[in-house]
C-alpha cells in the first residue's frame, strides 16, 4: 500500500523523508564503527552508578530497528488520517522526525562510548 496522502503533502514527506534519512545515518554509522567488533558494546552508562546495560552490535541494530518500524506506523497512520485529522497526521510525521534524531543521538553516544 502506497501512502498517496503522504506523497502529495510537501510537509509530510519532507519529514518522513528526513526521519527514514536521520535512521539511515545512523545504520551507515554504527555499520562504519562497529563492522569488526565481536565484544560486547556498552549500551547504557550512568555517570554514578557505571555501566548498566551491556549488549552486542545487534542490539544496536536491534535499537535502530524498532525506531524504523515506529516511523513506518506513523506513516501509515498519517497517510489514514490525513482527510479526517490533518492536524494529527502532521503530529505524527513531526513526531517522527524528533523520534529519528534522539535515536540518532543515542546511536552518536552509545558509539563514542564505545
Amino acid at each position: 500500500m502506497i501512502p498517496r496522502n503522504v506523497i502529495k503533502d510537501l510537509k509530510l514527506l519532507a519529514s518522513f523523508g528526513a526521519a527514514i534519512f536521520a535512521l539511515f545515518l545512523g545504520f551507515v554509522f554504527v555499520y562504519i564503527h562497529f563492522a569488526d567488533f565481536n565484544g560486547l558494546v556498552i549500551i547504557h552508562f550512568d555517570s554514578r552508578e557505571g555501566i548498566d546495560f551491556l549488549g552486542s552490535v545487534k542490539d544496536v541494530f536491534g535499537i535502530l530497528a524498532s525506531a524504523f518500524i515506529m516511523i513506518v506506523v506513523n506513516l501509515f497512520l498519517s497517510n489514514f488520517l490525513y482527510y479526517r485529522e490533518r492536524f494529527l497526521a502532521y503530529v505524527f510525521a513531526f513526531v517522527s522526525l524528533a523520534l529519528a534524531i534522539l535515536i540518532l543521538i543515542a546511536i552518536s553516544v552509545i558509539v563514542s562510548i564505545n
